[in-house]
Order: C-alpha cells, then structure tokens, then sequence
C-alpha cells in the first residue's frame, strides 16, 4: 500500500536529503531552486515518451556544470513528483530514502551527468550502501509495480486496446525482470538503467531457463511511435496475438518474480 505523507513532511524529506549532501557537493547548491509538484505535466509525459502510471521521479532543468563560467552559482531547477514517490514507497522510511535518490540524481544531471555515466556516488544516494532489507525492498517495490502493470494489460487485452496492451506488459515484464533480479542478488545499481534486452541477459545468465522469454526482444522491438506519414496507427498494426504474446510472457514472468522471492 502506497505512504503518504504531508506537503509540510514531504517537504521536510527534501531538506534532510539535500542537508546529507557531503561540502564538494553542497557548494553547487547556489543558484539551484528545488520544488516539489504533485505530477509532471502532460508536456512533459509526452516530450519523454511516457503514459502514466509510468511517471518520473523528478527532473533536471537548466545549465550543467560544465556549461557555466561561474560554477559556485548558476541557476536550474529540480522538481521532485511527489505523488509518484509516495506511490512507490510502502513506508515513510522507504520514502526518505527513495527521495534522497531522486535528489541526488537529479543534481547528478546538474553536474553533467547522464543517466548511463552517472556518479555511483549520485546515482543512489552518496555514500549509503544498500543494506540487505532494501535490496528486499526494493525487490518487492519492483513485484508490486509489475502486477499492477499486467493487471492493466489484461484490461486492456480484453478491451481490445491492442496497443495499450503490449505497452503495460511490457512494462509488467520489464519489473518482473528486475525484481527477479533483485531477489536473486542482481547490484541495484548495476540494472538500474537496463532495457528489457540488458535484463533478459541477467536473468538467462543466472538461469537459461529464461531463453524462453526471448520473444520478449522482438515485441520489445515493436515500434508503437506513429511511423512514416501514412502509416496506420499503432492500434491498426498490434494484432490481438502480438498483444496476446506479450501479456502471456509478462504473467510468466511476474510469476518468476513472485516464486523468486518466495510468494512475494
């Protein structure tokens, strides 16, 4: 179940993860604004390609370190979406935490960071390792998300919403993966940034079983984008079976994740 907290706490959240920032990072804080929004806007779910419950954690907006003259103080902006955090979290605690990495990498990418070359420092939180009670955490974070995802895929496979379909389970699978991972042992960090090809090799290398899941690379590849002018939308060109397919492996495969972790 989903915490929430109060603007006034979430708030408090942000000042205790920005207050742990160690003295080489806190010095580019000047100039930096940090505001905490409900959602993103529908602008910006479209400029990234997402359809919600998929939302961002946060974002960067403004110049990188290395664009500026006077590195001490520049400006930008950081926006934490706090009700896809609260989402996320079961606990207050796990929000903490789950804040703190968003701020973190946010600055990361203030500093000039992409998400694949992010700091390790940055990229989950500086200087706390994961202990072995988030690493379960965060396995079952990941299971929870990947059910509610196949859950609407089946939805919408029984709608007919071919398209819409295929997108959820492969978001189903793509967190199905990743928690079986997690459980498993897999560095967080590590998977973080992985696409379903990227899991799909973890997993087969911990057990070939999971060859089996391989016609997840093919629908992965599966363009829903509008295409060529005069292409048929993305509703004309995912057949039922296509959509079938994918809710199918993607139900394996939060099983998968669900037996990894002893029943979820």
């Amino acid at each position: 179940m989903a915490i929430e907290v109060s603007g006034e706490r979430f708030e408090e959240l942000v000042r205790e993860a920005l207050a742990e920032l160690p003295t080489e990072f806190r010095r580019y804080l000047n100039g930096l604004e940090v505001r905490v929004e409900d959602y993103p806007d529908d602008e910006l779910m479209a400029e990234w390609g997402l359809v919600p419950p998929d939302y961002p954690f946060g974002m960067y907006e403004g110049p990188t370190l290395p664009d500026v003259d006077t590195p001490g103080d520049f400006p930008g902006t950081i926006v934490l979406y706090r009700r896809p955090l609260e989402q996320w979290c079961r606990t207050e605690d796990e929000l903490g935490d789950q804040v703190r990495r968003t701020v973190y990498h946010e600055l990361g990418h203030r500093f000039g960071f992409s998400d694949e070359g992010m700091l390790d420092e940055l990229r989950g939180g500086v200087g706390v390792p994961w202990s072995e009670e988030e690493h379960r955490a965060e396995a079952l974070r990941h299971l929870r998300q990947a059910e509610h995802d196949l859950a609407a895929a089946e939805t919408l496979l029984a709608a007919g919403r071919n398209d819409w379909a295929l997108d959820a389970a492969l978001a189903a699978a793509d967190r199905a993966l990743r928690a079986f991972l997690l459980a498993w042992g897999g560095d967080p960090e590590a998977i973080g940034h992985d696409g379903i090809p990227d899991l799909l090799a973890r997993a087969v290398h911990h057990d070939p079983a999971f060859r089996r899941f391989r016609p997840l690379l093919r629908l992965n590849g599966i363009s829903l984008d509008m295409g060529e002018a005069g292409a048929p939308p993305p509703a004309a060109r995912v057949r039922p079976t296509v959509a079938r397919d994918a809710v199918a492996h993607a139900h394996d495969l939060v099983a998968e994740a669900r037996a990894a972790q002893g029943g979820g």
